[in-house]
């Protein structure tokens, strides 16, 4: 069975099981009591691992931080968010009942919402470039973090240099969508190459699948450059080559 998420005990270092869905994260949901935004999560149709099952086997076993970890369409961890729950929550054998919803009160440092969760399903089978061009500026913000979060995951690359990349200047209007654009064409869909200077800097440095000396050739943007123009200035002090054509 093919789950979106999995609940992780940082403590213990033990999964504790997987769901289809997480409710809860609308505004409306957040503790007003509460100094931080504490939020009463529902994991949809939990199931819970074995290795869970049978710790809770032999005594009750309590939680109290953990990671949601989304995964991708094979199961494999592609991001995930601390969550830290306000009370600590017990289990006993008699709650590890599968398929049921398991409600979960607790803080999340960064933010994740609904509509976080639906894109994040845009990136679980991600093969198309510039689907970022019609998001909304909050969804493209949004975007930026996911993108972040799975480059956190990701293991170092090896690098290349002396390469020539081509990036689709049509639907560069901002910095955030040039750094959307710039991603995808050494990476692919969904791939990191930084979001602001320094870590655009960071990434020039190396462990982020490409190192200078390289090219980049922005087609149909030479009339729009000077909305990166700093991001230009930084890509040619790391001996980056750009080349602007109207094409």
């Amino acid at each position: 069975m093919n789950f979106k998420y999995c609940l992780f005990d940082e403590d213990g270092s033990l999964i504790i099981g997987h769901c289809d869905n997480i409710a809860g994260l609308l505004e409306t949901n957040i503790s007003e009591t509460a100094d931080e935004d504490y939020y009463d999560l529902s994991f949809i149709n939990f199931h819970f691992s074995p290795e869970f099952k049978q710790i809770c086997s032999n005594r009750k076993y309590p939680i109290s931080n953990l990671y949601i970890l989304i995964l991708d369409h094979c199961g494999n961890k592609i991001g995930d968010y601390y969550f830290v729950l306000n009370t600590k929550k017990v289990f006993t054998s008699s709650d590890l009942k599968d398929g049921r919803d398991v409600n979960i009160a607790g803080y999340l440092p960064i933010a994740l919402s609904m509509e976080s969760l639906r894109l994040w399903d845009l990136s679980r089978k991600l093969k198309q470039k510039n689907i970022w061009s019609q998001f909304t500026n909050h969804q493209r913000e949004i975007w930026m973090e996911i993108i972040r979060n799975r480059c956190k995951i990701s293991s170092n690359i090896q690098d290349i240099s002396n390469q020539i990349y081509y990036v689709d200047g049509r639907y560069i209007t901002d910095k955030i969508s040039f750094y959307f654009a710039l991603r995808e064409s050494i990476n692919g869909p969904g791939g990191y190459f930084g979001g602001c200077l320094d870590s655009l800097s960071d990434c020039l440095c190396g462990g982020f699948g490409v190192k200078p000396p390289f090219t980049i050739e922005i087609n149909g943007f030479a009339d729009k450059c000077e909305i990166i123009e700093n991001i230009l200035e930084v890509l040619n002090e790391y001996n980056v080559t750009i080349k602007l054509t109207h094409s």
